[in-house]
């Protein structure tokens, strides 16, 4: 559970001799960290922000698990685990109906809290907010569904495992407000704001949306939707969908920027997450070793945080696709047991599950990615990561029709995230499985026209130029990805997980046509 508690700007509430930082997702006791799962952390949420009152059994289900059939049981093993920790008497049971949060609260600041300066510095820059959708109409009556979209939103970001969102309460007390971007986020302690409109003209529906960064009143990303009037709640769910895509990788892109601007002795957990995505998508050897390095030095402060354990799974892959890795089984095995790592210390957490399906996908183990890739969808269905990640599998797997649906589904939802050429590659090996192979080389210039960098591109190019038969444009394209480095026979496995043998020689064989001897 991502969103901010209503009750506290900082994110603390201090009861005792606990402190309850929500941002962090710590829980101390006379300043220490105390050891919570996730749920359990989120469940303890939910009832520390209705202190001294009634949750029902029902609203935990929907706020803790959402959208998902969940035994009764799980969530008495939840209170019984924090009854343990804060005492027999802390959460008070409702029979029959719920629980109560029975020790008071006292204000953040005269508690005690611990939570530094720069520690909340770093969740107001992580916070984003949803302001109800600007209803264009002179029928005040269709309000309903620029909050309905506004809604959506908010629902479909706090699913994601990078943002904090500021709550639905909150965020729409600024309905039709005449303040100023900057001054709303000041108020509501978010960097971000999404802002829209809507508006009906004739039978079409009219919505925009932006994303504007309130330090600096810039906006980062903005988009226009026209869309029939047919089915308004299928509009609506696509639309919002569409926006959640887009704001990920826009807002994450920003903050990778800003904390490249941080001196290096004070950067805390989140800034050295960041400035290790900075380097990470650099993909160099030099810059791969200085991701792992912040990323140490981010667990260090942060011990099992399962996004810092995801990335570091995912240099060690990089390594590999590389073709730099000492003993890429070993850096497969290391990628692998930190991907586990992650999903064990937060099972909610999608992109801990896309991580383990990546890796798995590495290890030869396709059905078991597939299906890690299938839970990470279920768990946030806007991550267009996992949805290329998921047809990249499906197209090596032979299932090119399917593959194509997720594939597009992730292009169309993303256009700007970093994952972009991977997906656009995909797209040219299922031509190429297919045999059409003038399509293959037109994805297969088109995935390395984005990232010329990545030499496996070219070694893509080199083998659908060869398959389509020009054999001197296929040369040259190879020459160019080799550059020098010995890409042998393991490398190609691991990189190309062809799940049928006659697709993964005919693959071979295009490179050898080529010139690439194994």
């Amino acid at each position: 559970m991502n969103s901010l508690s209503t009750g506290t700007d900082a994110g603390v509430s201090v009861f005792g001799a606990f402190t309850l930082q929500r941002h962090e997702r710590r829980l101390l006791r006379d300043g220490q960290p105390l050891l919570v799962g996730a749920r359990a952390f989120d469940v303890l949420c939910v009832l520390v922000d209705h202190a001294g009152e009634l949750v029902t059994k029902k609203q935990l289900f929907d706020m803790v698990w959402p959208g998902l059939v969940v035994e009764e049981n799980n969530l008495q093993v939840h209170v019984s685990s924090l009854r343990r920790m804060l005492g027999a008497d802390a959460i008070a049971t409702v029979p029959g109906r719920g629980y109560r949060f029975a020790l008071r609260l006292a204000p953040a600041s005269s508690g005690g809290a611990s939570a530094s300066d720069a520690g909340d510095q770093q969740a107001y820059r992580r916070t984003i907010a949803v302001l109800p959708f600007v209803n264009l109409d002179a029928d005040p009556t269709q309000e309903y569904f620029s909050d309905g979209l506004a809604e959506d939103i908010i629902s479909h970001l706090t699913r994601s495992p990078w943002l904090l969102v500021v709550s639905r309460n909150s965020s729409f007390a600024y309905r039709n407000t005449r303040e100023s971007n900057q001054a709303v986020g000041a108020a509501l302690r978010a960097r971000y704001l999404v802002l829209g409109s809507v508006r009906r003209a004739a039978q079409t529906l009219r919505m925009t949306a932006e994303l504007v960064d309130t330090t600096t009143g810039k906006t980062l990303w903005a988009d226009r939707f026209d869309r029939p009037l047919a089915d308004l709640f299928a509009v609506q769910a696509r639309i919002s969908a569409h926006i959640v895509s887009a704001i990920e990788p826009v807002y994450l892109h920003s903050e990778e920027r800003v904390a490249g601007e941080v001196p290096q002795h004070s950067m805390e957990h989140w800034d050295l997450l960041m400035r290790a995505r900075w380097h990470f998508w650099r993909t160099t050897p030099d810059h791969v070793l200085q991701a792992q390095a912040l990323l140490d030095r981010a667990l260090e402060i942060k011990p099992g945080d399962p996004a810092s354990l995801c990335l570091l799974s995912f240099t060690y892959m990089a390594k590999v696709w590389g073709a730099w890795a000492e003993d890429p089984r070993a850096a497969v095995a290391e990628a692998h047991r930190l991907a586990l790592l992650a999903v064990r210390n937060d099972e909610r957490d999608a992109f801990a599950h896309f991580t383990l399906g990546t890796a798995l996908s590495c290890a030869g183990q396709m059905q078991a990615a597939i299906a890690e890739l299938e839970c990470a969808l279920a768990l946030y269905p806007q991550a267009a990561a996992a949805a290329g990640e998921l047809g990249r599998l499906l197209v090596f797997s032979g299932r090119t029709e399917e593959a194509e649906e997720f594939i597009l589904q992730a292009v169309d939802a993303s256009p700007h995230d970093p994952h972009l050429s991977l997906w656009i590659r995909s797209r040219a090996i299922g031509c190429f499985i297919e045999g059409r192979y003038a399509d293959a080389v037109r994805y297969a210039r088109e995935a390395t026209a984005k990232r010329a960098d990545w030499y496996f591109n070219h070694l893509l190019l080199a083998a659908c130029l060869s398959a389509a038969g020009d054999l001197p444009a296929a040369q040259a394209s190879l020459s160019q990805a080799l550059g020098g480095r010995g890409y042998n026979l393991q490398a190609i496995t691991i990189g190309h997980p062809f799940v049928h043998e006659e697709h993964r020689a005919r693959f071979l064989a295009a490179l050898a046509a080529a010139g690439w001897q194994a």
